[in-house]
């Protein structure tokens, strides 16, 4: 189908109101600006496409019948739909002159497993855009899933044992307390084809140190063309476990100078960017990949804003917040999971009111996690564990007192980052629980970078987390480096004298969160059941604790 003869046929269509009519050949031709010859061929070409009937009859001053068999939205849909499967997505949108009640259906049935041209393509359904993918950059939980399907670290952790291996490097050792040696991989190589070099990895590690949890690193110099060794201000036993972080993932050295690399990265990873707008994250598998091929050809991520649209409207069927690869039909494999991970309530001590224990005590009486949940729809809390600590078996909320509101409290501001549809959901119950006692409060969404970033006015921060296996690293790494809990708990809490002794062995992930919590700083709220729902003949599919799967696992059982 032709872009031009769709357009020709559109304009027939509406010349004649879709109505049948007796017409010359001459008068279509004078129409469409073109020769008795060409409008024939025209009319062939729409008749073998099925859109006319077309009665010709010969003689001087006779009239043929033009009959009008498909409407010209239907066509458009066709031809949008042709132009997604040619992976045209913004040609095939401008199209649909960016009608969501048009593009959703098209994008919908382009989920699940499918072959195309040879290649086992998964679409998968996601309700925003995907346009940070730069790692040590502010990223949520699915960019952070993301980025480690297309970059490597120095080490990764292995989910499944609960350990750290070796990912570019392929072993190390401790030389002594000060200093580590790191020994590259051979024969890696960019998405663009290029050799990774070892000031690749050196540059990308010295620009952590802009971080607290990076701080230490003092140096980082080559031993060889394959080995370099990193060297510290002081020891840190955790090492081997912090560069598998998302932000010591590496770039190439000159990642800085290239144009557009938050939204279309090269990395090392077993998946390269090969396209990536407002409506598709499309990941290719890369062929050159050190490791094992991937075995899934192609991943599709459309971006469905109505799924989480129905969400916020209370529609527990199709949860943008969930993994399913195709919410049109009924699954057939689904995992559940109890995420490692909270929805938390964070104290800025920034602020003067917040700097009260009295009203600190009084809001964790006021905002019980079941009282936050009995404020919501049943369809939104149905996948809500109440939460007692950071992780399901921490138990470290105290039981709640029977306070009065302090005196003079009238009002109370709340952040929280914008396109997460369960945010508004909770904030909106908060704000009913703290109205019944007579104080408003004040919501306001921030862009992501922001609010981790801690980079507004207010007394209290809505968030959620989700570690990785063995906390004893995972939660104390967070708690002692995230920006958004240094800024509002430092002025509080000694973190960097706690970090250091992490550092060293002195301090427990159990024993810093439960100070946290403890003195109200932060109010653990739900635990989220994690869910992911494909059909059965998807193989190699392991939920992980972002909520995804390992990409390259995955394959698609046909037989």
């Amino acid at each position: 189908m032709s872009a031009r003869l769709t357009q020709q046929y559109q304009k027939l269509h509406r010349h004649f109101a879709g109505q049948a009519e007796a017409v010359s050949l001459q008068q279509l031709a004078d129409l469409l600006f073109c020769t008795r010859r060409h409008m024939r061929s025209l009319l062939q070409q729409m008749q073998a496409q099925g859109w006319i009937a077309w009665q010709a009859r010969a003689g001087r001053g006779m009239r043929s019948r033009l009959s009008f068999l498909q409407a010209p939205e239907q066509l458009q849909r066709e031809r949008a739909a042709q132009l997604l499967e040619q992976g045209k997505v913004e040609q095939a949108v401008d199209l649909l002159g960016d009608d969501r009640g048009e593009l959703a259906p098209l994008l919908l049935a382009r989920l699940g497993k499918r072959w195309s041209q040879d290649r086992q393509v998964l679409g998968v359904p996601y309700y925003r855009p995907l346009p940070n993918l730069y790692p040590g950059t502010p990223l949520r939980r699915s960019e952070r899933h993301l980025v480690g399907q297309i970059f490597n670290g120095l080490t990764r952790i292995n989910e499944e044992k609960g350990e750290v291996e070796g990912d570019l490097a392929h072993h190390w050792n401790q030389h002594s307390p000060l200093e580590w040696h790191f020994h590259l991989r051979p024969a890696v190589r960019w998405h663009d084809g290029v050799e990774l070099s070892v000031a690749d990895v050196q540059a990308s590690l010295l620009r952590l140190r802009a971080q607290p949890l990076f701080s230490h690193l003092a140096a980082v110099r080559p031993l060889s063309p394959r080995s370099l060794a990193l060297e510290l201000s002081e020891p840190d036993q955790w090492l081997p476990w912090l560069l598998a972080d998302s932000a010591a993932l590496i770039l190439p050295a000159d990642h800085a100078s290239r144009a557009d690399f938050a939204s279309r990265p090269v990395g090392t990873g077993p998946y390269r960017v090969a396209a990536n707008t407002r409506h598709q994250l499309c990941l290719q598998a890369f062929d050159d990949y050190f490791g094992y091929r991937a075995l899934l050809d192609q991943v599709d991520i459309w971006m469905v804003p109505e799924l989480g649209e129905q969400l916020e409207h209370g529609d527990g069927q199709v949860c943008g917040l969930e993994v399913r690869i195709n919410p049109r039909e009924p699954s057939v494999q689904t995992e559940m999971a109890l995420e490692s991970g909270v929805y938390f309530l964070l104290a800025d001590s920034r602020s003067p009111l917040m700097r009260d224990t009295a009203l600190r005590d009084w809001l964790a009486q006021t905002l019980t996690p079941l009282a936050v949940m009995h404020e919501t729809a049943p369809a939104v809390r149905q996948y809500w564990a109440p939460a007692a600590g950071l992780l399901p078996n921490w138990h470290h909320a105290q039981p709640p007192l029977n306070l009065q509101p302090p005196a003079g409290l009238s009002m109370l501001r709340l952040a929280y980052y914008e396109q997460h549809p369960e945010y508004q959901l909770i904030a909106a119950a908060m704000t009913r629980c703290l109205l019944s006692r007579g104080v408003a409060l004040e919501c306001r969404a921030l862009p992501y970078a922001d609010w981790e970033q801690g980079q507004a006015e207010a007394d209290l921060w809505l968030g959620s987390v989700n570690f990785a296996t063995r906390p004893e690293y995972s939660v104390a790494a967070w708690v002692l480096g995230t920006p958004l809990l240094r800024c509002c708990l430092e002025p509080a809490l000694p973190l960097a004298q706690w970090r250091q002794g992490w550092r060293q062995g002195l301090f427990h992930a159990q024993d810093l969160s439960a100070a946290v919590v403890q003195q109200r700083w932060m109010l653990p709220l739900f635990h989220n059941w994690l869910r992911l729902q494909g059909p059965a003949q998807m193989q190699g599919v392991r939920l992980n604790s972002l909520g995804w799967f390992d990409f390259k696992s995955a394959w698609l059982q046909d037989g």
